[in-house]
């Protein structure tokens, strides 16, 4: 298959053309989890040129004075050795973070949200009983 991403794409972009989307995707968020704990944030931006089917990804965070730093690139969830720098052409110029793909793997998975963070349960009514 010809490449059809945009040079903005993201994961959600390419999500069409790949085979095997909750695993592509898991791999990618246990990439992730690794810049995370090593360096507090982590996002992904996928490789825009070659074959679509199952885009590479470059995972990178950003330090203290905001400066984006290349963690890895990776094949599915194997480190290739590339150019990881961040004006490099074959990567997208739009980027997801670790919440967002963790989101998407939970749209994939079908995961239903019972009780949002930021909604509260509901209240407990007492009901006093009559004698």
């Amino acid at each position: 298959m010809a490449n059809s991403l945009q040079p903005d794409a993201t994961i959600t972009d390419a999500l069409p053309g790949i085979i095997g989307k909750e695993e592509y995707v898991r791999q990618i968020v246990g990439n992730l989890i690794a810049c995370k704990r090593a360096h507090g944030n982590a996002n992904v931006r996928i490789g825009i040129t070659g074959d679509d089917t199952a885009p590479y990804n470059r995972i990178s965070y950003f330090n203290d004075a905001e400066k984006e730093i290349a963690f890895g690139a990776f094949v599915g969830a194997s480190p290739f050795k590339s150019s990881m720098r961040v004006s490099d052409d074959s990567w997208s110029t739009a980027s997801m973070t670790f919440a967002e793909v963790q989101a998407l793997l939970g749209e994939l998975r079908q995961f239903k949200v019972r009780h949002p963070i930021d909604a509260h349960p509901p209240a407990k009514t007492s009901k006093k009983r009559s004698v």
